[in-house]
């Protein structure tokens, strides 16, 4: 008995670390598209999948075949980064007062160094023609567009990543919401890395930085 016992607890705490060190698997149904405009709308996003974040907010899912979505809700003004990886690079996916990209590649040594710093852009909040032809035009060059955060509803960002700039059928994605950039609001709850670095949420491409992708979420599109 002492023995089925001590196999039955040395399974189950193997578990909880596998659970504890690995990203989780979350399908992402598909829905109606979303207007990128900051304002949320509880018909426009009931077709999504919810996710918390880590220390307040939400994270919301969902895609059409040629785009994915997601919705970061915090409790207050902030703004917001979407991790996306492709091989050995990782692309960090700003959204604030502007937008911009900042992309990393895995060195040798193991550690990620910048090899493009944010450049921002994107700063009209109108939905003028001009505006909105200039975010499609961001789109189609870039991959991905969000609103800023001075656009729609406070505490509310709409990101739109292309399929194809995500380059798989069950890419790895990271989030988080920030108010202030030494406690951001993040997901998956297994994320430790340094996407969670204070000066990369500042909007700053420190070098050197960390990413552990096991812990970043499997989305299965």
């Amino acid at each position: 008995m002492r023995i089925f016992c001590k196999s039955i607890f040395t399974i189950s705490f193997w578990l909880a670390t596998f659970t504890i060190v690995s990203g989780q698997t979350i399908q992402i149904p598909k829905g109606v598209p979303v207007s990128i405009d900051g304002r949320f709308s509880v018909e426009e996003w009931k077709d999504a999948v919810r996710q918390e974040l880590i220390g307040g907010g939400e994270v919301h899912f969902k895609q059409d075949g040629a785009y994915l979505y997601v919705c970061l809700r915090g409790s207050k003004q902030g703004w917001g980064h979407v991790y996306v990886t492709r091989g050995d690079t990782v692309y960090v996916l700003h959204a604030s007062a502007a937008l911009g990209t900042a992309i990393y590649h895995r060195s040798n040594g193991g550690v990620w160094q910048p090899v493009q710093e944010f450049s921002w852009t994107m700063r009209d909040t109108s939905l003028s023609r001009e505006a909105v032809n200039a975010r499609e035009k961001f789109l189609q060059s870039y991959g991905w567009v969000a609103n800023t955060v001075r656009m729609g509803t406070p505490g509310m960002l709409e990101f739109k990543i292309a399929r194809k700039f995500l380059n798989s059928e069950t890419p790895l994605l990271a989030a988080l919401f920030a108010s202030e950039p030494k406690s951001p609001q993040f997901w998956p709850p297994t994320l430790k890395d340094d996407c969670l670095a204070e000066k990369l949420i500042f909007g700053t491409t420190p070098a050197d930085l960390k990413f552990n992708r096991e812990g970043w979420a499997k989305l299965k599109l």
